[in-house]
């Protein structure tokens, strides 16, 4: 009898540990799977900060056409310094390649004559820099750490990556954009088909819209969009889109009418021209679909917005736009006498912009398009 509770006891013995063993597993399975995750949402940050920035100096360099080894290190400093902000912690982790349209408007790895895609930073190595057709960027961020808990199992890294792709091009949709634009708070406020007022004010312009719940908000808008004064972080302080702050009606008649159509990209700052100008408000076409910026602040450009920056505009008290995307819409009703704009919303295109497709690097892109967009693309 002695020896049966023995043998008892030594196997529930041996039952707790194996029970220890596995909830420890489980606990790894939680702890680490839940590091890996969060990893992972880094990694993701990573690569579309890095692709988003790699395509935005390419669009310059497409526009530009500056010597294409000379693009290549321009893009590939760029792409690697936004991984590491976003979390990137080696730059052996980073690996971006050139991306291309094919002849159906499809995107595509570019890929050299012996079969091998062209790598951002090829330059570094003796490659040929930024190769024809370059339209966008696609960006691989890895990252790799020991795990707590599983090496229980035997598993004793864990390694996290994701991808993205960054393309960039003429607005998709095209027709010129019109200058005034329309808060984010909006675009996060109502979906397409609803209607919303723009009122142009002597205080600097009041936008009014209808929520979801019917009832009527407010808020502050400057008026209209001075886009022959714009500029974006990181340009030369003395770069030429930066020119005239004092505009009058007669030019922002002629933007309403045809649209602008050079070059905006997202984060851009444009000079906020306050003011009714009343003569403009019903230039742009009733019932036809075009587009207008979003924007998300209107700081003041000389206390609110980082150098280096060209001189702060004055007019209006020197506060800009700064933009983080376009609303499609269509004017259902124009009231010039009250500065009234009714607009219903078609859509949205909140981030960079939607690209079409194009020749890319090496072409006239630039000389031929309207307004030039980068977005991330899935």
């Amino acid at each position: 009898m002695f020896k049966i509770r023995h043998q008892e006891r030594g196997q529930s013995l041996v039952l707790v540990v194996f029970m220890l063993v596995v909830l420890l597993v489980f606990a790894g399975l939680a702890i680490d799977g839940g590091m890996v995750f969060l990893e992972r949402r880094r990694m993701q940050n990573a690569a579309d900060a890095g692709a988003l920035a790699g395509a935005r100096e390419l669009v310059e360099a497409m526009c530009d056409q500056p010597d294409r080894v000379a693009a290549d290190v321009m893009i590939y400093q760029a792409l690697v310094d936004y991984a590491q902000v976003n979390g990137v912690q080696n730059v052996k982790d980073i690996e971006a390649v050139y991306m291309g349209y094919n002849a159906q408007g499809e995107v595509e790895v570019l890929l050299a004559p012996d079969g091998t895609p062209y790598l951002v930073g090829n330059s570094l190595t003796g490659g040929i820099g930024v190769p024809d057709g370059a339209a966008g960027i696609g960006a691989t961020s890895n990252i790799e750490h020991g795990t707590r808990l599983m090496s229980l199992a035997g598993q004793d890294t864990s390694r996290a990556s994701a991808y993205a792709e960054a393309m960039t091009g003429p607005l998709l949709t095209g027709g010129g954009l019109r200058p005034f634009g329309v808060p984010v708070q909006l675009m996060q406020t109502i979906k397409e088909g609803s209607s919303f007022n723009v009122v142009f004010k002597n205080d600097g312009g009041t936008i009014h819209w209808v929520a979801q719940n019917g009832q009527d908000t407010e808020a502050q808008h400057r008026g209209w969009m001075n886009f022959a004064y714009m500029w974006n972080v990181g340009e030369d302080p003395d770069f030429g889109r930066a020119i005239d702050d004092g505009i009058g009606a007669s030019q922002l008649k002629a933007w309403m009418e045809a649209g602008w159509n050079s070059p905006i990209y997202g984060g851009d700052f444009i000079h906020a021209k306050p003011g009714t100008n009343s003569s403009a408000v019903c230039k742009a076409p009733e019932n036809e679909v075009f587009y207008i910026p979003i924007y998300d602040a209107i700081p003041e450009c000389e206390t609110q917005v980082y150098d280096p920056k060209p001189e702060c505009p004055t007019q209006g008290g020197g506060y800009v736009f700064h933009i983080v995307g376009f609303a499609g819409l269509k004017i259902t009703e124009c009231n010039q006498g009250k500065g009234k704009i009714t607009a219903e919303l078609v859509d949205t295109i909140v981030g960079q912009g939607v690209p079409a497709p194009s020749d890319g690097y090496g072409s006239n892109v630039c000389e031929d398009s309207n307004t030039m967009v980068v977005a991330l693309v899935e």
